[in-house]
């Protein structure tokens, strides 16, 4: 036990605070240990637990614990010498960071994956942009409609939450009027505060979707939205409003200084020489960035991963995030690998080297040459994470995205399947049965996607493993109609899968196991016992208790003590013609000692086969 000395005034905690050493690494003499050089002889990274204690004076019985990395102060590089860190974001000083930041990997070119030449010859440029003007020479902006004239320099843009607050908004009978030109005043605070951003690091133009889009139109909505990729792709730097809930909170804001800078503390352990440590709190990009309100939006996973770069105002500082940095005041040069997070998803993610480090993680089997689809996989977990505020927008939000990752995999886009692994991406799971924040999954109100895609429900998706090996269903053909014509990565008007493949035989007898349970519902054949460990992991919870439900036999996985078989859930909507909705994925385990699932082990192809007395059927999945 240590007692460590300047810790702040908390409420209902103890001034002192008692922890436990929970990790300890000793580098030696130039080991870059955490992003860090130079070095000395001996550095000592510390990762505590801090046990805050209980205010005796207010009765409080809350045990507060916080985990933080005691960092010593006179190893680090120093690029924090000159550095003061002021009350509040909006600070010439934090401005300059973010200049700096700009300066170092964008203008004098340090990174690589940050200067790739354009693939056009001419800049991209959205439809509309706000246009900052000369200060005190009339309108302190326009809307430029670029088809007319072409801008000149670099563009931002700007990923924020609308809120509930009403604000000035593009529409067809205001669009004259802002071409002519408006005032900085009419905007809301954070609308306000990025143009100020903008103008300071250089770009006289800005793109805001609620003024670059026009709001009453749902068909410049939808061509709009089919260019948002490209919009966010070519920007100069994508300004994040990362802290607020609402356009009117603002970018910048108030916070303690010695709170960014970490606490300097003076512990003394036996055996060791005294030094000045730094106490900085352990996951802090998790709680600056990752979990942040703005990256709870669905839309926003495009804006982050598209745009080149992303300048983070966090609610305590600014951030940094591009394809090979990730930065903060805490951390200006680069954040430490200690403080990053391997459920976070990078501005780098890239389908080479991320795809393979996805793939390798899962089974041995899995098919080769499949990597780009496990990123899009990490995308998808990620995507249906994101809340949405307009249910309809399920595959547009995502469609900037999906048009990137069709140019790499040179394949078909399926209502956020792919082509070539249509077969093992069918088999998507609901995770818990519950959406990311918290509430049981549901079924779209109003049709936006066929029942085999995910994009069908809301719900936090686990994605299927690509695989083109294990297949046990011959897809013979899959057909999306969208709503704008040519627009396969949009909106959708239906969709349908023709494929051979079988049905396990005879109705299916659900039984309910306890309420805590209902996402993992027990499936029993006719001929088999009770204690064949088959199961159906429903879309929507109580959905299919009353149905008569069928599996398919998509996939085989090889298990230690037996196959994975796994397939879908069906429920038949049309007998004559063979339609079939899928309810949710089915799970069955075969053992050697039982034999109640129509495969078999081929010694001549050295696979999980279906049986030679199997019946393939013919069905259209919608």
């Amino acid at each position: 036990m240590l007692l460590l000395e300047g810790m702040p005034n908390h409420n209902h905690v103890l001034q002192e605070a008692i922890i436990s050493i929970n990790y300890l690494v000793q580098r030696g003499r130039d080991s870059p240990v955490f992003g860090y050089k130079d070095i000395s002889a001996e550095l000592y990274l510390l990762i505590f637990s801090f046990d805050l204690g209980i205010d005796a004076s207010t009765d409080d019985t809350t045990i507060y614990k916080e985990v933080f990395i005691v960092e010593p102060v006179q190893d680090l590089l120093r690029c924090t010498a000159d550095f003061t860190f002021p009350s509040h974001t909006a600070s010439e000083t934090c401005l300059t960071l973010a200049q700096d930041w700009i300066a170092r990997w964008v203008t004098l070119r340090q990174h690589t994956k940050c200067n790739v030449p354009p693939k056009r010859p001419e800049p991209y440029y959205p439809t509309r942009l706000v246009e900052i003007l000369v200060p005190g020479k009339g309108e302190d902006l326009r809307l430029c409609l670029t088809r007319e004239e072409v801008p000149t320099g670099p563009y931002m843009t700007l990923s924020h939450r609308w809120g509930a607050a009403s604000f000035l908004k593009l529409s067809l009978s205001k669009l004259p009027d802002l071409v002519k030109g408006f005032s900085i005043a009419e905007l809301p605070q954070t609308f306000q505060d990025a143009i100020i951003v903008a103008r300071r690091l250089g770009c006289k133009y800005l793109w805001i979707d609620s003024l670059c889009i026009i709001q009453d139109s749902t068909d410049d909505w939808l061509h709009e939205a089919g260019l948002m990729g490209e919009v966010y792709a070519n920007s100069y730097c994508n300004i994040a409003a990362t802290w607020n809930s609402s356009s009117d909170d603002g970018l910048f804001t108030k916070r303690n200084g010695s709170e960014v800078e970490g606490i300097i503390v003076h512990p003394k352990w036996a055996g060791l020489k005294s030094a000045t440590f730094r106490v900085v709190e352990f996951g802090l990009w998790e709680s600056l960035v990752t979990s942040a309100g703005l990256n709870k939006r669905a839309w926003v996973v495009q804006e982050r991963l598209l745009a080149p770069r992303v300048l983070h105002f966090g609610r305590t500082q600014l951030a940094w995030e591009c394809h090979e940095v990730d930065a903060c005041e805490t951390y200006p040069t680069s954040l430490p690998i200690a403080q990053q997070s391997t459920e976070t998803i990078h501005k780098g993610l890239d389908p080479e080297t991320d795809g393979k480090t996805l793939q390798s993680m899962g089974d041995s089997e899995s098919s080769p040459n499949l990597h780009t689809y496990h990123v899009w996989n990490k995308i998808v977990a990620a995507y249906t994470a994101g809340e949405l505020t307009v249910a309809s927008d399920k595959l547009v939000a995502l469609s900037g995205l999906a048009k990137t990752m069709q140019t790499l995999l040179q394949d078909d886009y399926l209502a956020g399947l792919w082509k070539r692994t249509l077969a093992s991406d069918l088999l998507w799971k609901v995770n818990g049965g519950k959406q990311a924040n918290g509430l049981l999954s549901t079924r779209a109100a109003q049709y936006r996607a066929p029942t085999w895609s995910w994009a069908a429900l809301d719900g936090h998706i686990k994605p299927g493993r690509p695989d083109i090996s294990r297949i046990l269903i011959a897809i013979e053909e899959a057909v999306t109609d969208p709503v704008v014509p040519g627009n396969s990565l949009g909106q959708l008007m239906s969709g349908w899968i023709r494929l051979r493949g079988v049905l396990l035989p005879g109705s299916v007898r659900l039984e309910e196991p306890s309420a805590s349970q209902r996402d993992k519902l027990k499936v029993c054949f006719a001929a088999e016992k009770d204690t064949t460990d088959h199961w159906i992991f429903p879309d929507i919870q109580d959905e299919i208790l009353d149905e008569a439900v069928v599996c398919l036999i998509v996939s085989t996985v090889n298990r230690y003590s037996g196959t994975l078989v796994q397939g879908l859930a069906l429920i038949c909507t049309d007998a004559v013609k063979a339609r079939y909705r899928r309810v949710g994925l089915f799970e069955g385990f075969q053992t050697s000692s039982g034999q109640d699932l129509p495969i078999q082990y081929s010694r001549a192809t050295r696979r999980i086969e279906l049986s030679k007395d199997a019946e393939m059927k013919t069905i259209i999945l919608i």
